[in-house]
C-alpha cells in the first residue's frame, strides 16, 4: 500500500524541538525498517551531542504518526584552510506502507537541504546502503566522491577460511612474510578536506561510549574498538576508526601497538582500518571490494556553490574514514 502525497505532510525539526513521542515513534519506525534497537535516550545522544547541540530531521508525517524520516549531523569541516559547515546523512527511513511513491523521499530531501542551506551548511555527505545509494543519486543529485576501502592485518585466517583448512595456516604464512619485504612508500599526510578533530566533534561521535578505546601517544591518538563479528564465525576484530593526525607512518605505528594487545583481546583474527589511503601501510593489506559486502562508496551534494566547487568531488583531497559515519 502506497499513501498519496495528499495525505501526508512534511515539516523539518531540530533534535530538541522533537517532542517525547516523535522520539519514541522514530525509534519505533528505526526498528521496524532496519531490525535495529535504539532507545529514546540513545537516539537523542546520537544527534544532540555536536558542537550545535542538535541535529536536523526531515519528517513524513500522516496524521500525526512519523511515517518517514531523513537526518543530518552537522559537522565543522576544513576545506582548502577554510572552516565551513558540512551535514552528515545519517537515517534515511520510510515506512513499508509508504514506499513507492517517489516523490515523498525527494521531497523530505528537498525540504532538508532548504533548512540546512538557511543554518549555513553548504554541503552534505553520506555512506547510504546499497539499496538507498541508488536512490539518492537518482532522485536526490547525490554524486560519488569515491570508495573508503578496507585494509587489514591478518592475525588469524582460521575464522574466516574455515573451509579451506588447512590451507588458511599456510596462507596467512606467506601474508605474513610478504609484509616483511614489502616495500615501504613515502609518507604522505596532506588534505585538503577533512573533519575538525576537535573536542565538539569526539563528544559528538564518541560521547560516553564505553564501546570506544582511546590510544594516546606522544604525536598521535588512535580510536578503536574490539568485536565479535557474527558474520565471520565469531572472529575477534579490530576496528580502527581513526588516526589524528592521519600519516601512513601513525597508522603502521598504530597497527603495531593494537598488534600487542593480543593476549588481552582471546585470540585476535584481525585488525582492520576502513579510510581512502594514499598509501597502504607496510604492515596492512588492503582487501579487494569484491570481498565487501556494504555499500563503500560514500557520496555528497553541494548545497551552496559559492563556498564549495567541483574540488570537493576529488576523493585523493579528502581524509576519510569510519569516524566520519555511524555505522561503525
Amino acid at each position: 500500500m502506497v499513501k498519496k502525497e495528499s495525505e501526508l505532510s512534511f515539516k523539518v525539526k531540530k533534535t530538541t524541538e522533537l517532542s517525547v513521542q516523535e522520539v519514541e515513534q522514530l525509534v519505533a519506525l528505526i526498528y521496524s525498517t532496519m531490525n535495529v534497537t535504539k532507545t529514546t535516550t540513545s537516539y537523542k545522544d546520537k544527534y544532540i551531542h555536536n558542537f550545535l547541540g542538535f541535529s536536523f530531521h526531515a519528517l513524513m508525517f500522516e496524521k500525526n504518526k512519523i511515517v518517514g524520516c531523513n537526518t543530518v549531523i552537522p559537522q565543522e569541516f576544513n576545506y582548502f584552510g577554510k572552516k565551513y559547515l558540512f551535514g552528515q546523512w545519517c537515517e534515511t527511513l520510510i515506512d513499508k506502507n509508504y514506499r513507492g511513491a517517489i516523490f515523498n523521499f525527494k521531497r523530505l530531501g528537498n525540504i532538508l537541504n532548504d533548512v540546512l542551506l538557511k543554518n549555513e551548511i553548504c554541503f552534505i555527505y553520506g555512506l547510504p546502503n546499497k539499496a538507498l545509494y541508488i536512490v539518492s543519486k537518482r532522485l536526490l543529485g547525490m554524486r560519488d566522491i569515491g570508495k573508503l576501502n578496507y585494509y587489514t592485518y591478518p592475525v588469524s585466517l582460521k575464522r574466516f577460511l574455515i573451509k579451506y583448512y588447512p590451507l588458511n595456516i599456510i596462507f596467512n604464512f606467506f601474508i605474513k612474510i610478504y609484509l616483511k619485504i614489502k616495500i615501504n612508500f613515502i609518507d604522505q599526510n596532506n588534505f585538503p578536506i577533512s573533519k575538525i578533530n576537535n573536542d565538539n566533534f569526539k563528544n559528538g561521535r564518541y560521547f560516553k561510549s564505553n564501546k570506544y578505546k582511546f590510544l594516546k601517544k606522544e604525536n598521535y591518538e588512535a580510536i578503536y574498538f574490539f568485536d565479535v563479528s557474527k558474520k565471520h564465525n565469531s572472529a575477534k576484530i579490530i576496528w580502527v576508526l581513526d588516526v589524528h593526525p592521519l600519516s601512513k607512518s601513525n597508522l603502521e605505528k598504530t597497527i603495531n601497538e593494537l598488534k600487542k594487545t593480543q593476549s588481552d583481546s582471546d585470540d585476535l583474527d584481525m585488525i582492520i582500518y576502513i579510510g581512502c589511503l594514499k598509501t597502504v601501510p607496510y604492515n596492512m593489506l588492503k582487501i579487494p571490494s569484491k570481498f565487501v559486502e556494504e555499500n563503500n562508496i560514500f557520496s555528497g551534494k553541494i548545497l551552496d556553490y559559492k563556498k564549495i566547487d567541483e574540488k570537493i568531488f576529488n576523493h585523493n583531497l579528502w581524509n576519510v574514514n569510519s569516524s566520519n559515519f555511524d555505522y561503525r
